[in-house]
């Protein structure tokens, strides 16, 4: 009886797997063409560039925003936004470097005028994009959303849309942006942000590269970077970047601070103006003197806000855009830190890996993995039959070799695998450091000349205003 039922068991075994395997081939082929014949019809409709493509025979010449208007977008409710007119004119001519650019005229057959209207979510569209695609580079960071001058330096505010004075400055902003990206080595031969300049459809079009996906996959291994110091270069850009941060706040919040104080003392001279034009009315000889010094007080009173506006484009600006640089360096380490956790855990499997195959190696049998019904390597078939084994059944209906040498070769391929990416990620860790490092020199330079310009820039507009109060100080003096 135990013979017959090892028998029977044995027979239903093999019919089982019989079965299985012949649903899995015939689910595995109609998957297969379905998938095949789904992708090609994908591919046929919507191709896929890939993301580094690049665009090397056309040369910004300029770009600019012109101006913002209000537009209303389909579907309902009707949503309202802004968005921005670009201009673009670039040309197939190479464009010299250094001093001899400023003498070089441009072939006007050559050029090429594009024209494009772009709302802000795309600009956020288009940051992203840049900062997956190029992770070892420096992205210049887009302004913020909704957040006005001086009044409000650190705090963002709800934005109702209807500010033109913020709408200004934030097309301003985005310009300096545009102008960045177009200026730099790498950004400046992106596909996609030619694209972006020229071609209406471009939101459809480079969220159909699957650039979102990555994107992803890089947040989900941000949760997972540990603590641990890693390369030390890099570490010492967090460090900068954080200590940056600080300086440039404390700089915006001094900067606030003075102009209360100016704005105050402007104010005051308004003073000096009533009391000059109050002091005219009792004088006959210097009357229309002192008439016209009350009235520059006025004027000089008034002057402030045209001063501040010009401070704020001059200096705040500008040192508001190196405040979100900071940001833009600490992402830079972020995605360097990713690679270096991406490689430890790469490390981490091919060690599990191999300790997998030596197991195997020493074991030399196969344990518990044999055929049902079939007796072990090393024995005979006694007449109680072969050992049972459920993980011998789950085998088989999954299709693996449970023998000693299939396993063997199971082991040895996922160690090669490992082995493979751990290479592969090597090599991209090393080639994403040796272009962050580039990248950084570069950023570095521009930053030195940057900031000698705001020095510069800071110097001439006092300079400006102060001949303004000799001027004012000289009338005074003329009328005593």
């Amino acid at each position: 009886a135990r013979q017959a039922f090892l028998l029977t068991r044995h027979f239903f075994v093999k019919c089982a797997c019989s079965v299985v395997r012949g649903l899995s081939f015939r689910f595995g082929l109609s998957t297969m063409s379905e998938e095949g014949e789904s992708g090609a019809k994908s591919d046929s409709e919507a191709p896929k560039p890939g993301y580094h493509r690049v665009v090397t025979d056309m040369h910004f010449v300029n770009i600019s925003i012109k101006t913002y208007e209000k537009k209303t977008g389909g579907g309902f409710p009707r949503e309202e936004y802004f968005a921005y007119r670009i201009v673009s004119i670039l040309t197939s001519e190479e464009i010299p470097e250094g001093e001899a650019a400023a003498t070089h005229t441009l072939d006007e057959t050559k050029k090429k005028r594009q024209e494009v209207w772009r709302r802000y979510s795309e600009f956020e569209i288009l940051w992203n994009f840049l900062c997956t695609v190029y992770p070892y580079v420096v992205v210049p960071p887009l302004p913020e959303k909704a957040i006005k001058g001086s009044s409000g330096l650190l705090n963002k505010i709800t934005f109702s849309g209807e500010d033109s004075d913020f709408l200004i400055k934030r097309q301003h902003a985005l310009e300096i942006f545009l102008v960045r990206l177009s200026r730099h080595p790498v950004l400046c031969q992106s596909y996609w942000f030619h694209q972006f300049l020229e071609n209406i459809g471009w939101r459809e079009a480079v969220q159909r590269t699957g650039y979102l996906q990555k994107s992803d996959m890089l947040l989900k291994t941000l949760s997972l970077l540990s603590k641990q110091k890693g390369d030390q270069r890099f570490h010492d850009v967090r460090e900068y970047a954080e200590e940056l941060e600080a300086v440039f706040k404390s700089l915006l919040e001094i900067r606030e601070k003075v102009n209360e104080s100016v704005k105050a003392v402007y104010k005051i001279h308004t003073n000096y103006g009533r009391v000059f034009s109050e002091w005219s009315e009792i004088e006959d000889t210097i009357g229309t003197a002192l008439q016209v010094t009350g009235g520059s007080m006025d004027s000089y009173a008034d002057s402030v806000e045209m001063y501040l506006d010009e401070e704020e484009s001059r200096y705040y600006m500008p040192l508001k855009e190196y405040l979100a640089y900071c940001e833009s360096l600490r992402g830079m380490v972020k995605r360097h830190d990713i690679l270096e956790k991406r490689l430890e855990r790469a490390e981490s499997a091919l060690s599990t890996k191999s300790e997998t195959k030596a197991t195997v190696q020493r074991e030399g049998l196969p344990s518990g993995v044999e055929q049902a019904g079939a007796p072990p390597t090393g024995t005979t078939p006694t007449g109680g039959g072969g050992r049972f084994s459920l993980r011998a059944i789950s085998n088989r209906l999954r299709g693996v070799d449970g023998s000693y040498e299939g396993r063997l070769a199971v082991a040895s391929r996922e160690l090669l695998e490992a082995e493979e990416t751990v290479r592969i990620t090597q090599k991209e860790l090393q080639l994403f450091t040796t272009e962050a490092l580039e990248e950084l020199k570069r950023f570095h330079e521009q930053k030195t000349a940057d900031f000698k310009s705001i020095l510069i820039n800071f110097i001439q507009l006092q300079m400006h205003v102060h001949r303004k109060v000799c001027t004012y100080v000289c009338i005074y003096t003329y009328t005593r």
